[in-house]
């Protein structure tokens, strides 16, 4: 690793540890903001999305790394109060390398990368959906909304919709409802469902109108939107690791 830059969180204690690292690595490293091959992230799950979409277009030439300093910590290994330790494993060098899972997301209008997730949302109205999976009808849904995550992304909002939580290395995605209506009069799978890298999700609806798309931290408009195709990406965000942090560990930090 020749060249790195840090992006931290907008707070005093991520700022001063943004500082920190640079002072540490002055003459180590080559701060790079535009061609990094390190990109370490000071701050939570928050700003490690950030980093991931702020460099999408590098992808294939940078890995990430996160300090934790916000609320969640899901993606990050190294605690603020273990800042020492970090610049030292840093400039040992044993990094280790591993790829998380990448939405692909498709509309007829523009096509997006998610870590975390994708929402159809409806806060408005009940939103229809049509869901069908490589191409067979599956259901047609109507409630706030849809979400598909990946396997990093199902600790996130998949969480709270009640999904799944599996092991970040697995090469899958997860349909989970968002207030989903079940009487006699309509009825869906009422589960989440996991699929792997095979399939691909349509959505169409007759009116997308006051539904949002999330993708990950961002938001956009559904108008003019007719249907909306989501698969597992052949492009990955490749993550740094110094330290071995188990799921379990993981799991036990952020929600135990």
């Amino acid at each position: 690793m020749k060249r790195y830059v840090v992006e931290c969180k907008q707070d005093e204690l991520s700022e001063s540890i943004k500082d920190k690292l640079k002072k540490a690595f002055d003459g180590f490293m080559i701060y790079d903001s535009e061609y990094p091959e390190l990109v370490i992230s000071v701050g939570g799950d928050g700003t490690m999305l950030y980093c991931i979409h702020k460099y999408k277009n590098m992808l294939d030439q940078v890995a990430f790394i996160g300090v934790h300093t916000g609320t969640l910590g899901f993606l990050t290994d190294y605690q603020k109060e273990e800042i020492d330790f970090f610049i030292e494993d840093v400039k040992n060098g044993d990094f280790r390398f591993y790829n998380r899972y990448l939405l692909e997301v498709k509309t007829n209008k523009d096509s997006y990368l998610a870590l975390n997730e994708l929402r159809i949302e409806n806060n408005m109205r009940s939103q229809v959906l049509d869901v069908s999976i490589n191409g067979e009808f599956l259901e047609t849904f109507r409630g706030n909304g849809l979400c598909v995550c990946t396997a990093s992304g199902s600790t996130a909002y998949n969480k709270s919709l009640g999904g799944s939580i599996v092991c970040s290395g697995k090469g899958i995605m997860q349909l989970s409802e968002i207030a989903g209506i079940h009487h006699n009069a309509y009825r869906s799978l009422g589960s989440s469902l996991i699929l792997d890298q095979s399939h691909t999700i349509h959505f169409e609806s007759l009116d997308f109108r006051n539904a949002v798309l999330g993708i990950d931290q961002h938001v956009y408009d559904l108008q003019d939107v007719q249907y909306i195709d989501v698969k597992l990406s052949n492009k990955y965000a490749c993550f740094a690791q110094l330290k071995k942090v188990s799921l379990i560990e993981r799991l036990k930090r952020a929600y135990l």
